[in-house]
């Protein structure tokens, strides 16, 4: 069994600035899902990597800015 989660579930952060790569850190100790909504409220589909499970890379084509949320 594993152990549960304590702690923030979540973490939700805006990205004001266009750009085609973010890196986040979220230091929620595991590797979670990923989305992203522009600033148009849509969906936008990026390439994630895991660099850790406190941190992973986004990556666009083309540059975007808006919002990610991880849980």
């Amino acid at each position: 069994m594993t152990q549960p989660i304590i702690g923030d579930i979540t973490y939700t952060h805006n990205q004001n600035s266009t750009s085609d790569t973010w890196v986040v850190n979220h230091n929620l100790h595991r590797f979670p899902s990923v989305t992203v909504v522009d600033s148009a409220d849509t969906i936008v589909h990026g390439t994630v990597v895991y660099n850790s499970n406190k941190q992973l890379t986004i990556t666009f084509n083309p540059d975007h800015e808006g919002v990610y949320v991880l849980v």
